[in-house]
């Protein structure tokens, strides 16, 4: 069946479908199993449609609200696929790690299957994750010729989409010291900038500054298809650049993961790419943001989705890339003095890490590691390609696995990496299909 825009127009259809032949089709999805496909539900259609997924790229689903993780050792976990998600890191067994998730209750993943633990900072706010809709935020009009006629960002499915130049803006109480991260997507050319502690919802012309309606200083980050820029933006001071980070990369993918660092008293900005840092800026004059507020802003050049947004209170440190070789026999532990700890990571007895070394056990407190960085297989086993799909969830995590099936009950999936498991329908915003060819 193919499926085209004209078919789309019904308000209460919030989920999508893409097939490979470019078309989409709004619905609702009802249901899948291997041997049936996707069972989807459309306002102008009499009865369910049902789909092979080999027809299909992926699905876009109007995902519920984050849940919450009751108190625990909070963590980031890191597989060697590269999949990625937070949960309590709940113990160990000689076969597993044993992580608990808001979105599929316990996970037992096996040892050789995790690239990275990095346990986070007890008692740091999250300030904000989403987004689930537009409420909240400020539109704003974009006058500069030279960037074409404003539009308007756009929500859809857990995400700020926008083609024209647009600008949207919110107060997010940003703390003295930030960490902001998000999921970004684009196509064609990419310019945006990140207004980082602005207390102006509306969009500023830099260059017309003196002439706008009086704002306090912020910070502009600037992002193009090569580069990242920093400039420190204050009403009655000339605008200079603190500096230029290249990145090559940007212009050979179409979407990356971002993270914003910032602190008022190191009077610095950070930002990292794909888990890296690029650069750190320290601003000599004092630190220029005199607001708690984010402002963005797409200069209406290529296409760009922003999701998954999280921001949080940071506490200065910077997480770093596994360096443990894969195939390594033993068990690494890098502490936040950067001393290492090399041997076995045997489980967790409150907040202690129990880690035995050739001198013997030791127990170590939580809030001392910086990760673990477990032994790992050289070549890990991978997800088999019949019904294979990656998963993105409503709070930025992702998880590849066999589906199996979905129902209002359930979604239904296993993996090598951590067997059977069963998530929450309304936890996952997208499904990306794998091609059998490949």
């Amino acid at each position: 069946m193919a499926a085209t825009a004209a078919f789309c127009q019904a308000g209460e259809n919030k989920s999508t479908l893409h097939f490979r032949n470019g078309d989409w089709l709004r619905g609702t999805m009802a249901a899948y199993d291997q041997a049936g496909g996707v069972t989807w539900h459309h306002a102008d259609a009499s009865g369910p449609l049902r789909f092979n997924t080999s027809q299909l790229t992926g699905i876009t689903l109007d995902g519920a609200a984050i849940g919450q993780l009751g108190a625990g050792n909070l963590c980031e976990v890191l597989l060697v696929n590269g999949d990625h998600f937070r949960g309590n890191f709940a113990g160990a067994t000689d076969e597993h790690f044993l992580i608990d998730t808001w979105h599929a209750g316990r996970l037992q993943l096996g040892r050789n299957a995790v690239r990275k633990i990095a346990p986070l900072p007890r008692g740091l706010k999250t300030l904000f994750q989403g987004p689930e809709n537009d409420d909240g935020w400020t539109h704003g009009k974009i006058n500069n010729e030279t960037i074409g006629e404003s539009g308007n960002w756009r929500y859809h499915n857990g995400g700020f989409h926008a083609k024209a130049a647009a600008s949207i803006a919110r107060d997010l109480d940003l703390p003295d010291s930030a960490h902001l991260s998000f999921d970004l997507e684009w196509s064609g050319s990419m310019h945006l900038a990140f207004a980082l502690y602005t207390d102006s919802l509306q969009p500023i012309s830099l260059s017309t500054k003196e002439n706008e309606p009086d704002f306090g200083g912020f910070y502009s980050v600037q992002i193009n298809s090569y580069s990242v820029n920093l400039l420190p933006v204050k009403k009655q001071e000339p605008l200079t650049y603190l500096g230029q980070a290249t990145v090559p990369d940007f212009r050979k993918k179409p979407k990356a993961r971002l993270e914003f660092f910032a602190s008022k008293a190191q009077r610095m900005v950070a930002v990292a790419i794909d888990g890296k840092v690029i650069r750190k800026w320290t601003d000599s004059r004092g630190f220029a943001g005199q607001g708690t507020g984010v402002r963005i802003v797409h200069q209406g050049r290529g296409a760009v989705r922003i999701s998954n947004l999280r921001v949080e209170e940071w506490d200065g440190r910077f997480k770093g890339p596994p360096t443990h070789p894969l195939g390594a026999k033993d068990d690494l532990v890098k502490l936040v003095n950067n001393d290492r700890m090399q041997g076995r990571v045997d489980g967790i007895d409150g907040d202690k890490l129990n880690v035995t070394t050739a001198e013997g056990g030791f127990p170590v407190p939580l809030d001392r590691v910086k990760q673990i960085e477990p032994a790992t297989s050289r070549a890990p086993a991978n997800v088999g390609i019949e019904h294979r799909v990656r998963a993105h969830f409503s709070d930025g995590s992702r998880l590849t696995f066999v589906l199996n099936r979905w129902s209002a009950d359930g979604v239904e999936a296993h993996s090598p990496g951590f067997g059977s498991a069963t998530f929450k329908p309304g936890s996952i915003t997208r499904l990306e299909f794998q091609p059998k060819n490949k």
